[in-house]
C-alpha cells in the first residue's frame, strides 16, 4: 500500500513538471508525422480516455501491488497499440526512420559521454576499449530483454535491473580506485534526468 501510494505522488509530481515538455513533444511529433485534423482528434480522446483509466487504476487501493503494475501495464500496451493503429502505412515507416535516426544520435551522445570520461577520469586505451565493449554488449543485451515476447513486463524490468547492476560492476573493474572517486564526485556534482514510465 506504501508502495503505490509512494509511487503515486512521485508520478503526480513528475506529470506536472514534465507535462508542458510533453505537450511540447507531442505537438513537434504531429507535425513531423503531418497527421490529419481528424488523426489529432482521436489522438486528443485515446490520451483522454488512457489518462482516465490510468487515474482510476491509481485510485484504487484494495489491490496488491503486483497487480496494479499488471494493469498499468496492460493500459500502456493497449495504449500504443491504439495510438499505433491511427498513423498510416507512411507514417509508421516515418515513425521507424525516426526511431532509427534517434538511435544513431544516441550513439553519438554514447561516444561523447566516454570521451569526456576519458578526458575527466584520466582513462588509458585500455580502459576505454573496455568500456565501449561494455557498453555494446550492454546494448545489445537489453535490446534482447525488450524484444523479448514472451515475458512479462515485470520480468523485463527485473532483468533490466540485474543488467544495470552488472554494468555498475564491471565498471569497478574497469577502474582503479581514484578514477572510482571521481566517477562518483561527478555523479553527485551531475543532476540525474529522471524517467518517467507513463
Amino acid at each position: 500500500m506504501l508502495a503505490i501510494v509512494t509511487i503515486v505522488a512521485s508520478q503526480a509530481q513528475e506529470k506536472r513538471v514534465q507535462e508542458p515538455r510533453k505537450d511540447h513533444q507531442d505537438k513537434r511529433m504531429a507535425e513531423k508525422l503531418k497527421l490529419s485534423d481528424e488523426q489529432k482528434q482521436k489522438a486528443k480522446t485515446l490520451n483522454e480516455d488512457y489518462r482516465k483509466k490510468m487515474d482510476e487504476l491509481r485510485k484504487k487501493d484494495d489491490i496488491l501491488v503486483k497487480d496494479w503494475r499488471s494493469q498499468m501495464m496492460e493500459l500502456n500496451k493497449k495504449h500504443k497499440e491504439d495510438m499505433s493503429a491511427l498513423l498510416s502505412k507512411e507514417q509508421k515507416a516515418q515513425v521507424e526512420k525516426m526511431k532509427v535516426e534517434h538511435k544513431k544520435m544516441a550513439e553519438i551522445d554514447a561516444n561523447a559521454r566516454i570521451e569526456k570520461m576519458k578526458i575527466r577520469l584520466d582513462l588509458n586505451n585500455e580502459q576505454v576499449e573496455k568500456i565501449k565493449k561494455q557498453q555494446r554488449e550492454m546494448l545489445e543485451k537489453r535490446k534482447a530483454i525488450q524484444e523479448n515476447k514472451s515475458q512479462d513486463m515485470m520480468k523485463k524490468r527485473e532483468e533490466m535491473k540485474t543488467l544495470i547492476q552488472q554494468n555498475k560492476e564491471n565498471m569497478r573493474s574497469i577502474l582503479n580506485e581514484e578514477q572510482l572517486k571521481k566517477m562518483k564526485e561527478m555523479r553527485k556534482s551531475t543532476p540525474r534526468k529522471r524517467r518517467v514510465i507513463s
